[in-house]
């Protein structure tokens, strides 16, 4: 399912990178309380949240195409459309391949000065060249 991801973010962190804050905080409630309700989602972020402003979000993440919607007898219930680790490959997908459009060279230079060069790390990079080579050839 190809979902909307507008910006990322360089100066937040965590899903708050492709999110706004409070749409990530209820995308984290939605992976951990499974199906919910509005409701459900403003009991687990506490009693501050106001619960039409949760509602508006969780709708806006519905049009995004982050949560699915459905009508339970007079509610609507909300769930993840991926998993949280697909979600996160996703993005991650999506992410590098934009930076690997526009810089090229130079983001594989940032990828491997930023990477963690102990031999396990170094060892697992070789690995997922090595399967990514054998892909292209079979």
């Amino acid at each position: 399912m190809k979902r909307m991801i507008q910006s990322f973010k360089l100066d937040q962190r965590g899903l708050a990178r492709v999110f706004g804050e409070l749409e990530a905080r209820i995308m984290e409630a939605v992976w951990e309380l499974g199906p919910a309700t509005v409701q459900d989602v403003c009991d687990h972020l506490g009693p501050d949240q106001n619960y039409k402003t949760v509602m508006t979000v969780m709708n806006r993440l519905v049009e995004k195409k982050a949560l699915l919607r459905h009508r339970d007898a007079r509610a609507f219930i909300y769930e993840a459309a991926d998993s949280r680790d697909a979600f996160v490959q996703d993005v991650s997908r999506h992410v590098v391949e934009g930076l690997l459009q526009d810089f090229g060279p130079a983001a594989i230079a940032q990828f491997l000065a930023a990477m963690d060069t102990s031999p396990e790390s170094l060892d697992a990079l070789r690995k997922l060249i090595e399967t990514g080579r054998a892909g292209q050839e079979g």
